[in-house]
């Protein structure tokens, strides 16, 4: 895909073009003229798969017209329910098979506006959530583009009255710049600095693998998912902000959490309910994984962990977290054990050599800096700072942001 978020032709010709159009139309338009612009960027990203996503979502639009028409002891709306659940499941499943048996390529944003999608069916069904029949609204709530991507996951009737209240202001667009500057910058510098490291160690002969280069190729593969997902996360806040909305945070520094059950509150907030990386066997060890763990802390560890310094229960969830993604990063289970046992020295590679003694001296910057902005000490620092020197903070952080965006743009070139 040469159209994303963070390619230039995005950054400086789409997403002015959107703001001035944006800032121009009535209120009563400004809708309309964010779901054209979603769906042009859907079709400058991934043409071929633009009249799939149309089909199934004005079917969920239409399912969900005949939801609030019918009766609830109705069987026929029973039927055109569990249709859409259906198709929806089907249409998630056939194109991650798809893509990964090398069918086709994985449709741009499916995962996203149907899991969207189908929560407001649910809900509709269930009465959770009210439809008002404008299919502009619903069009926009399910194919926002800043979202696509990777989420957030957002409910309906929380757009809706933003929409409705619509806040444009200067400490909106700087909140926006924050969000999507940063984002930009995980992105770009630290999740593909990560996938380069990562690229690399793959890349080294059999006999050239170590000890340390199998911690290394699991670590830097986990900064690698972390900061992809919560990059376009951060991206998608601030062009909704730019635009007036705010959405939900999905990721609030999981890798301080202090359990894994602590882990999955914090670790893609918005969509924990879904299970959407894929179909692989792998995948679904990794859930059991979780699932044994949150529940031998439940009935068992939790008793212990209460006791435990912070940074000590910090450790164990990281450590736990860290080896999920051996399973995570394995393409098969029969490689997920070669990892662990070559974490272990059980294959009888020697601890270090000098590739991966090279690979580490060229790219510790970006784990030093993967590991320290997976913490919160920014944040933390910034508080204080603006706590005691408002003004200095405000001119010290437009200028940081400025270097950081600068750097970023360096990086999509």
């Amino acid at each position: 895909m040469t159209f994303d978020l963070d390619t230039l032709s995005f950054q400086f010709l789409f997403l002015p073009a959107v703001l001035l159009c944006f800032t121009l139309a009535p209120q009563r338009c400004k809708n309309a003229v964010l779901v054209a612009a979603s769906l042009i960027f859907y079709a400058l990203g991934d043409l071929r798969f633009l009249p799939l996503m149309l089909c199934s979502l004005l079917l969920d639009y239409g399912v969900c017209a005949k939801l609030v028409r019918s009766t609830v002891q109705m069987k026929g709306r029973r039927l055109f329910f569990w249709g859409s659940i259906i198709k929806s499941i089907l249409l998630m499943v056939v194109s991650m098979a798809g893509s990964q048996l090398g069918w086709f390529p994985m449709p741009l944003g499916l995962m996203v506006y149907t899991v969207t999608s189908m929560g407001y069916v649910i809900d509709v069904y269930n009465g959770d959530e009210y439809f008002d029949g404008n299919l502009i609204d619903f069009l926009l709530f399910t194919t926002f583009f800043g979202k696509l991507q990777a989420g957030p996951i957002v409910q309906y009737t929380e757009l809706k009255e933003q929409w409705q209240h619509r806040e444009l202001g200067l400490q909106r667009v700087r909140t926006g710049v924050k969000f999507y500057v940063g984002g930009l910058a995980k992105l770009v510098i630290l999740a593909q600095g990560n996938a380069a490291v990562q690229q690399a160690i793959e890349q080294l002969p059999d006999a050239s693998q170590t000890v340390l280069s199998t911690w290394v190729f699991i670590i830097v593969s986990t900064f690698s998912l972390y900061y992809t997902l919560t990059g376009y996360c951060d991206m998608a806040r601030g062009l909704a902000n730019l635009l007036g909305m705010d959405f939900p945070e999905n990721f609030h520094y999981p890798f301080q959490s202090r359990t894994v059950s602590d882990f999955f509150n914090r670790f893609n907030i918005t969509v924990t309910k879904f299970i959407w990386f894929g179909l692989r066997l792998n995948y679904l060890v990794w859930g059991v994984y979780f699932a044994a763990f949150i529940l031998l802390e439940r009935y068992f560890l939790m008793r212990f962990l209460v006791r435990m310094p912070p940074i000590v229960d910090r450790i164990y969830t990281f450590v736990v977290v860290m080896f999920s993604f051996t399973i995570f990063s394995g393409g098969t289970l029969r490689m997920t054990g070669y990892y662990i046992r070559s974490m272990f020295g059980l294959n009888g590679l020697p601890f270090w050599n000098s590739d991966i003694y090279y690979i580490l001296t060229t790219n510790y910057l970006v784990i030093l800096l993967s590991f320290f902005f997976a913490t919160s000490l920014t944040g933390q620092q910034g508080k204080t700072v603006r706590s005691r020197w408002p003004k200095l903070l405000d001119a010290l952080g437009l200028a940081v942001f400025l270097g950081i965006f600068v750097a970023a743009v360096s990086f999509c070139v």
